[in-house]
């Protein structure tokens, strides 16, 4: 009995929760990373006004390489142009280091650390996304969007 509560609490810390915020009004949760690896990131709406809105319960985010249907009508699915899911990738995975990372012609991302990870998203130069997270023991602790004002912070 001892050895399952050990294995449920861990895993509880395993998998941590986040909050999704947008221009200061939290939209949702997501619940874990698992979906990056496939090149999205799915949330389930929590916010009545964002609900009534979206008329849908879950939403996800995808990039260009996303390769899966868009055929959940209670989801509703938006195109991550401002490359947060790309970003989420990299720290999720802990593989932080100062780089660019090349999307497409005329697309990247240039990633700096300092006291905390800096990135910029430069699309047909023009800068479309810029911010920093900050990682505590390996994990993402935070996301801060500045350009869209969007924030993503691990439920404590």
């Amino acid at each position: 009995m001892k050895l399952l509560l050990m294995i449920l609490l861990i895993s509880n810390f395993a998998f941590a929760s986040y909050t999704i915020k947008y221009h200061g009004l939290e939209l949702g949760t997501i619940n874990n990373f698992d979906t990056l690896k496939d090149n999205y990131l799915e949330a389930n709406v929590t916010n009545t006004l964002a609900k009534f809105l979206l008329r849908r319960d879950k939403f996800v985010f995808y990039n260009e390489d996303y390769k899966g249907k868009k055929d959940d009508e209670n989801t509703k699915y938006k195109k991550d142009k401002y490359a947060i899911v790309y970003i989420l990738k990299k720290a999720a995975t802990n593989d932080i280091k100062d780089e660019r990372i090349e999307i497409k012609k005329n697309k990247f991302i240039d990633v700096k650390f300092d006291k905390n990870y800096k990135f910029i998203y430069n699309s047909k130069n023009r800068i479309k996304s810029d911010g920093y997270f900050v990682m505590k023991n390996g994990k993402l602790e935070k996301l801060i969007e500045t350009v869209n004002s969007i924030e993503i912070t691990k439920i404590k």
